[in-house]
């Protein structure tokens, strides 16, 4: 892992460059790009890319090839029609989000690189990684002029010239000093909460680089942890309200709190992105409640507006129906893995606190073993059955049937009508169905607060120009609660529903399948689940 890769870097470096293979060099071209150089043996052709996918397609679509050599797409490096000793291509810089981490994101006047945007698989011999310069490299906890080794998972900071000053951790000069205090107060209060009760964690600790960006939007957050700890504001206010203040202590507490976890040894199990995501989100959670950043009655919300968002994103699905690619699109290893840790911690049974489970959980992976997970964090070392996860995990049916199920044997929650924000989100998803029945499976929907934004597909049947629904069956679309239960009817019915639109014309969508509303979301018993807990 990093400690490997520093102490070993340079000597692993030079005996790959002696034996042959490819050599991976990542460097500031500029305040404002990067250059990713790629020198391969003679004889090979290309290599894959060992991050794949939509959202690395997404990164390299902006890889600029100045001199032809080489092409990067998003699973492939080609090597072009000429003979080059290295495939170079200018990355410039962009805070764009994207799932994962960034390739080349601005952080004040430094920019922020992570390795496995640019790392390649050993098709053609060995692979060596290096951050070079001319430039300040800060990198697993060191400082480096010019050159670092690296390794396919390292992430860097890159200066365009020597930084001094005490300290590896760098805050854009443009934050407040309220706003730095804030990110230290709360990154020493988790990592001193949680030494205490993860003492067997393998705590790194990581250079932290927070930083403003600006992106459509009100204001928001961002971050990834690692080995660089990046933390990014976007739009954010000069004197954040007390809802945002609360946002970046969310995002300082949950980034810190990957660093008590060992990403890296779940991926091989069947939740890992809940696993992962999902424990950083309870360790956060709890640690947050116990240190005051959160009152019982925030931290409900939190745990109640999570478990609605797991219920409406599973649908009528269970959560092994749930395809990869949505769970993902849909946060849902973020909104399920929530409330799964903490009820099924509450719910745990024999003694001991539920950090204890995850403290135990980590140092088994460390020592090589495969603990079962869901058994780890109900059982601990007891002997018993875990009930709670395997019942919302592995269930058949509705997710959402499940919980009501598990919520009504633990009476940790009780059942509750659904506000009129979830009723907006049913009517946004009902809509979403009726598009994607129309269009082959197609959607291009953009929600707004009185309207929805229907954009036309080459695939849609009735849906031939774009579309401003401001209406359904003669309701407004949005803010009320007869809409919903009028486009269920419709469709029950006639097998059509009426979509009322802001030119003030009638657009008869066909609808095959009535939509399912939810019925009811639930609301924490926090004084019950806090205790349980031992919070």
């Amino acid at each position: 892992m990093i400690r490997a890769g520093l102490a070993c870097g340079l000597f692993a470096i030079g005996l790959q460059a002696t034996a042959g293979g490819v050599a991976v060099t990542v460097r500031l071209a500029a305040a404002d790009a990067l250059e990713a150089a790629y020198e391969l043996p003679a004889a090979c052709t290309g290599l894959s890319f060992l991050k794949k996918g939509a959202d690395a397609a997404r990164i390299r679509a902006r890889w600029q090839a100045p001199d032809g050599c080489g092409a990067a797409g998003g699973d492939t490096l080609a090597r072009g029609a000429q003979a080059c000793a290295a495939l170079r291509f200018r990355v410039p810089a962009t805070s764009d989000k994207v799932a994962g981490y960034p390739g080349s994101f601005p952080v004040g006047q430094a920019l922020y690189a992570h390795m496995s945007n640019y790392a390649v698989g050993e098709e053609c011999g060995p692979v060596s990684y290096r951050f070079a310069g001319p430039a300040t490299i800060r990198a697993a906890g060191r400082t480096f002029d010019r050159s670092a080794p690296a390794h396919a998972d390292a992430s860097s900071l890159l200066f365009p010239a020597r930084q001094s000053g005490a300290g590896l951790d760098y805050f854009d000069p443009a934050l407040s000093r309220s706003a730095v205090a804030r990110i230290r107060s709360v990154a020493e209060g988790v990592t001193r909460a949680l030494k205490r009760e993860m003492p067997q964690a393998d705590y790194i600790p990581p250079i932290i680089a927070a930083g403003l960006a600006e992106e459509p939007g009100g204001p928001n957050i961002g971050g990834s942890a690692g080995d660089v700890l990046l933390l990014t504001l976007f739009n954010w206010p000069a004197d954040p309200a007390p809802e945002y203040q609360r946002k970046l202590n969310k995002l300082v507490a949950h980034e810190v709190s990957h660093r008590f976890q060992m990403r890296d040894a779940v991926d091989s199990y069947p939740d890992a992105r809940l696993i992962h995501e999902g424990g950083a989100e309870f360790l956060r959670w709890s640690v947050s409640l116990r240190q005051g950043w959160l009152t019982p009655g925030q931290a409900a919300a939190e745990l109640d507006d999570a478990l609605a968002d797991c219920m409406l994103g599973t649908g009528e699905r269970s959560w092994r129906a749930m395809p990869a690619r949505e769970i993902d699109a849909r946060r849902l290893e973020y909104g399920c893995g929530l409330p799964a840790y903490v009820y099924a911690l509450a719910a745990r049974q024999g003694g001991g606190r539920p950090y204890a489970r995850l403290d135990r959980f980590y140092a088994q992976l460390r020592l090589g073993a495969r603990p079962e997970f869901m058994r780890a964090l109900e059982c601990g070392e007891a002997s018993c059955a875990p009930r709670v996860l395997p019942a919302l995990l592995d269930g058949a049916g509705p997710m959402r049937a499940r919980w009501a199920e598990v919520l009504g044997e633990t009476g940790l929650a009780t059942p509750r009508a659904p506000r009129q924000a979830h009723v907006d989100a049913m009517m946004l998803q009902a809509i979403t169905r009726l598009m994607q029945e129309d269009c082959a499976g197609g959607r291009s929907i953009t929600p707004a607060p009185d309207r929805i934004l229907l954009d036309t597909l080459p695939k849609c049947s009735t849906l031939r120009k774009d579309a401003v629904v401001k209406r359904v069956e003669g309701l407004p679309v949005f803010g009320g609660a007869e809409a919903l239960p009028a486009i269920v009817a419709a469709c029950a019915a006639r097998h059509v529903v009426e979509l009322g639109l802001e030119d003030g014309s009638t657009l008869a969508m066909p609808c095959r399948t009535p939509y399912q509303p939810m019925t009811q979301v639930y609301a924490a018993d926090i004084g019950k689940v806090m205790k349980a807990l031992g919070l």
